[in-house]
């Protein structure tokens, strides 16, 4: 009896040492998506460029006008009671593109991801965030004024990018990437300074989404990432993804999030505007009626797309914005 009872407790030892074996494999090889190993992930430094060219005007405060805005025109150049926030570093939220009708802001949220305590699976809850003054907050969102002497279409110029900063290693963070405008409303040029800020007479339902790199994954991605969470990736063009749509209060599985089969708690998004990482084009971006348009502009890391993975966390990336009246570069 006492050798059978020995025999035994070596099984279960056996047993227990496999399964805790097999549960450390499962998350070493399950941490996708969501940057699901960090809660809080640093980004180390933003770099935003604003340029405007070629008859178009741009102004952080609607009084004084210039062609290239920064960093520092955002946080300290901007109107006095501005909520631009630009964080020192960010983390993955997620937005189907709808825009607040009252205060004209997107809608973003974002995800907190836990465990099933009965399978072991990955899920996430998401609640709406609010655009704060600051250095705080989990993405990047300010307002710009436009102006420009009659209706124009704006574009993108071939050199508005994101891409990984020169001090930073490539780790695919930009590949995640967005940048939306939401129009706020349009005043006379001669309008009072007071009067172009607290414009809102033109809110728009949904934002306007431009995806950069848009054929870009890092090797991980393809070869784990994709095939873990069963997302088809479309070579040469933009994968299909869903944005949460609304606060996800009880816990649902992040898998089913992420792949698209949870159509209750997301929405397709068509984002509007699509680069490739070699993008020599010139792409439509919105138009501009005379005047002064009042526009609030977001950088963000979708955690709804595939290359939001867990490797690409702890790099630096630089937005690189450039708008322009016309349709292509000089003599082209």
């Amino acid at each position: 009896m006492s050798k059978r009872r020995t025999q035994k407790k070596k099984n279960r030892t056996r047993k227990f040492i496999l399964l805790l074996f097999l549960t450390i494999i499962m998350l070493g090889t399950s941490t996708y998506a969501w940057f699901t190993a960090n809660q809080v992930v640093t980004i180390n430094s933003i770099d935003v460029q604003v340029e405007a060219s070629n008859g178009l005007q741009i102004s952080t405060d609607a009084s004084t006008w210039k062609s290239v805005i920064t960093n520092a025109d955002i946080t300290t150049n901007a109107y006095s009671t501005n909520v631009n926030q630009l964080p020192a570093s960010v983390t993955a939220v997620s937005t189907d593109g709808t825009v607040n009708s009252t205060s004209g802001r997107l809608n973003m949220y974002y995800g907190t991801v836990g465990t099933d305590a009965s399978t072991g699976n990955y899920n996430i809850t998401a609640a709406l965030e609010t655009d704060a003054k600051g250095t705080t907050g989990n993405y990047v969102a300010f307002d710009v004024f436009l102006r420009v002497d009659q209706t124009r279409t704006i574009y993108l110029t071939n050199e508005s990018r994101v891409v990984a900063s020169t001090s930073s290693e490539d780790k695919g963070l930009k590949n995640a990437a967005r940048i939306a405008f939401v129009k706020q409303g349009t005043g006379a040029s001669t309008a009072t300074q007071a009067t172009l800020i607290g414009l809102n007479n033109a809110i728009p339902a949904s934002a306007i989404i431009w995806e950069p790199n848009i054929e870009t994954h890092s090797t991980l991605v393809t070869s784990q990432v994709a095939p873990e969470y069963g997302v088809t990736l479309v070579n040469g063009s933009n994968t299909p993804y869903r944005g949460v749509n609304g606060p996800i209060t009880t816990a649902v599985d992040l898998k089913s999030l992420v792949n698209g089969t949870n159509t209750t708690n997301t929405t397709a998004v068509t984002p509007d505007i699509l680069t490739t990482s070699t993008n020599t084009q010139y792409k439509q971006a919105f138009q501009l009626t005379a005047g002064v348009t009042k526009m609030r502009i977001y950088m963000w890391i979708e955690g709804q797309d595939i290359d939001c993975e867990n490797n690409a966390t702890g790099s630096n990336i630089s937005f690189n914005l450039q708008l322009s009246t016309q349709s292509a570069p000089a003599g082209g």
